[in-house]
């Protein structure tokens, strides 16, 4: 490729591993990163059962990442929730890695426990007996307003810290939170791994394309509500349904859609039910959950995966802000115009909701879309980067090249002198090859 150096190539190599396998809109350089032949085995723990939608979907898109990268990949799930005792010490070091995450498990009343005080109740000492490399990956600092961390918490953060050979958080803002509770050694340990709901697209290439559709989702959060709410809960209420209202006014088909049962108790403020449809998808697998908003145009929701996983299938969003975490992804995509604080001017918040759909959906509807797919090319950019760096410090790599989707020939980059030379295939140049 004309232009470029061989030390400039094979940083975009590296920066690209697996960049063009699906969906790339910039497909002039395509590599797909793979293991060398033998299989891996690697322990998850995760949130992975039925109840909560967003928990279901994260725990499948972090899994396909990593298959994404790692060939022959074979699974051992632990529940984040169970006990961890000798057997499951045992069972993860039985395994080649150990990844923990996404989501926000570092929050202290889910699965509150007298031994770690976040949701893995695996303490420092367990930590100690697990032999194999420990990924932190794409977690959040799910502490809401008014909710301080302990002595227990921030020992056994540290701990962890120290453990792990890579530690990805899913926000800035978390980073920063999580970063005021560490030693000094340790703070420059964390770095930004975004949450893989944001990059659906990517995972899922048989997705169909998106298109417009007339439809409109909500989503209401009820857990914590005195901490979501405060003393406002039916005032709040009240104007978010009146938004919903006036939404479906102007000719849009409207969804309420519940991630976990609670969400349904918005029912009882819904008087008028025409053109409003209920959908329950609590229980629903990833690939259900991600065709049903495929079909939705614009997404406003309280729950953070009722706004990544629309995202990552390139709904438009509008965040309805009761908790720091939805802020912080929005501050580190540059979209704060998609989000609405519910703790500020509760009696004016129907019409601040209205105003900002009409500006992002209706009168600047395409520059949305080509702010949100430029927020998405940057997330899965920062994925690749950070699963080449996962890949150094755990095991050797092999990269493939492609042409069209179809193999070309592979190379170990350990074995790439500058006297190589790696031939790119661009499928809108007729296939012809460039040459570093």
């Amino acid at each position: 490729m004309a232009g470029y150096e061989w030390d400039e190539l094979m940083l975009l190599a590296q920066k690209t591993l697996v960049k063009g396998i699906v969906n790339i809109r910039k497909p002039w350089i395509a590599l797909n990163a793979r293991a060398m032949g033998r299989k891996q085995k690697i322990s998850h723990v995760t949130c992975y059962s039925a109840g909560n939608a967003g928990d279901t979907a994260l725990s499948e898109c972090v899994r396909r990442t990593f298959n994404s990268i790692y060939a022959h990949v074979s699974w051992n799930l632990i529940s984040v929730h169970r006990p961890v005792k000798t057997g499951t010490v045992n069972k993860i070091n039985k395994t080649n890695l150990l990844v923990i995450g996404g989501g926000g498990l570092f929050l202290p009343d889910t699965n509150a426990n007298p031994i770690s005080g976040w949701q893995w109740a695996c303490g420092k000492e367990q930590l100690e007996q697990i032999k194999v490399p420990i990924i932190i990956y794409s977690v959040g600092y799910n502490y809401f307003r008014g909710q301080e961390p302990d002595e227990l918490f921030i020992a056994n953060l540290n701990a962890l810290t120290e453990r792990s050979v890579f530690f990805g958080i899913r926000n800035n803002g978390s980073i920063e939170a999580i970063r005021a509770l560490l030693r000094p050694e340790l703070k420059n340990k964390l770095c930004y791994q975004p949450c893989t709901t944001t990059v659906i697209r990517y995972l899922l290439p048989q997705l169909p394309p998106k298109e417009k559709t007339g439809k409109v989702a909500f989503n209401f959060a009820f857990d914590r509500e005195e901490r979501r709410f405060g003393e406002s809960r039916d005032e709040i209420l009240k104007q978010l349904v009146q938004s919903m209202y006036a939404i479906r006014d102007k000719g849009y088909e409207i969804y309420i859609v519940a991630h976990c049962p609670a969400d349904l108790m918005v029912m009882q403020y819904i008087k008028n039910h025409s053109h409003i449809h209920v959908v329950n998808a609590s229980c629903w697998e990833l690939k259900r959950l991600v065709l049903f908003y495929n079909e939705i145009d614009v997404v406003l929701g309280m729950r953070g995966h009722a706004q990544m996983i629309p995202f990552g299938v390139n709904c438009q969003i509008i965040s309805l802000g009761t908790h720091e975490k939805m802020k912080w992804f929005l501050k580190d995509i540059d979209a704060m115009d998609w989000y609405i604080d519910l703790n500020e001017e509760i009696e004016n918040i129907a019409g601040r909701i209205v105003r900002t759909f009409e500006i992002v959906h209706e009168k600047e509807c395409a520059r949305t879309d080509k702010r949100l797919h430029e927020a998405q090319d940057m997330l899965w950019r920062i994925t690749c980067e950070n699963m080449q760096q996962i890949r150094q410090s755990t095991c050797d790599y092999r990269l493939t090249e492609i042409s069209g989707g179809v193999i070309r020939r592979q190379i170990s980059i350990y074995d790439v002198s500058p006297m190589c030379k790696i031939a790119y295939f661009s499928p809108q140049r007729g296939g012809r090859e460039y040459a570093a």
